[in-house]
């Protein structure tokens, strides 16, 4: 379904019964990215999956900030009439996921993180990571879509993934060239790293539980996630053994034993 919220067109679906699960994925994703290790999963869940503003069937919306975004899903959440919610985010969508458990504690019963972070600590990084991401949205204007796809797949956050199957591989290439240039400019420019608020300082007063996910293999991410876990109260940490950033990708089935371990105890 499409639900417009503040102008702005959402593409949202909605599956099965019992505690809702939102799911907010990656840079260059789709809410389709967690089909298989959904597929996977021994309980039941109320899945709600919303494709981010500039991807997939939300598309180009303009340059939404971190904070605009949560509270347009805090308005949807309450369309669907749920009162609180699970959260699961991935990269993007993990620092989508714990932005909206800072800035709205009381709709979140928990959070599960992959491969996600807090942002940047320093105006000095965050100046920096600006500018790279502003690098990152010229090429896509100029170059278009495929060329910033052959670059994007050769970035070492995901060498891990040369080795997964010739058509795995395939499916995730096409996923990403489903994507507008535009919309991927324009996530960029409003919600990516450099752009978004720091939380550092919030994660000693988020009370609510915390599973942080990441690839034993990206060591950036664990050492980010490392430090998540000696400031977050109710903190749960899995380090997935020969994964990289892409764990739910990389490593589906193992992935789907740790959001069931951590829905249903």
């Amino acid at each position: 379904m499409d639900s417009n919220i503040n102008g702005r067109e959402y593409k949202v679906m909605r599956t099965g019964e019992g505690e809702p699960l939102l799911l907010l994925h990656g840079f260059t994703g789709t809410s389709g990215t967690f089909d298989e290790p959904l597929s996977y999963l021994s309980g039941s869940y109320d899945i709600v999956k919303v494709d981010l503003p500039g991807h997939g069937g939300t598309g180009p919306l303009g340059a939404v900030s971190m904070e605009r975004f949560c509270r347009d899903l805090h308005e949807l959440l309450d369309r669907l009439e749920i009162e609180q919610v699970h959260l699961l985010g991935y990269s993007l969508g993990g620092r989508a996921a714990l932005s909206f458990a800072v800035l709205y504690p009381d709709k979140v019963k928990s959070i599960l993180l992959e491969s996600a972070s807090p942002g940047l600590a320093s105006t000095e990084e965050q100046l920096a990571r600006q500018a790279k991401d502003k690098a990152l949205a010229d090429m896509l204007l100029r170059d278009g879509l495929d060329a910033f796809v052959d670059y994007w797949e050769q970035i070492p956050l995901f060498r891990t993934q040369d080795s997964l199957p010739e058509e795995k591989k395939q499916e995730i290439r096409t996923e990403r060239l489903s994507h507008q240039g535009q919309g991927l400019a324009e996530s960029l420019s409003g919600m990516g790293t450099g752009h978004q608020p720091s939380w550092w300082e919030q994660l000693t007063t988020l009370t609510i539980p915390v599973c942080l996910i990441t690839g034993a293999e990206d060591e950036k991410f664990k050492n980010i996630n490392k430090q998540m876990s000696e400031l977050l109260p109710k903190v749960h940490w899995e380090e997935v053994e020969g994964a990289g950033h892409a764990v739910h990708l990389e490593k589906p089935r193992i992935f789907a034993k740790i959001v069931d371990s951590f829905m249903l105890k």
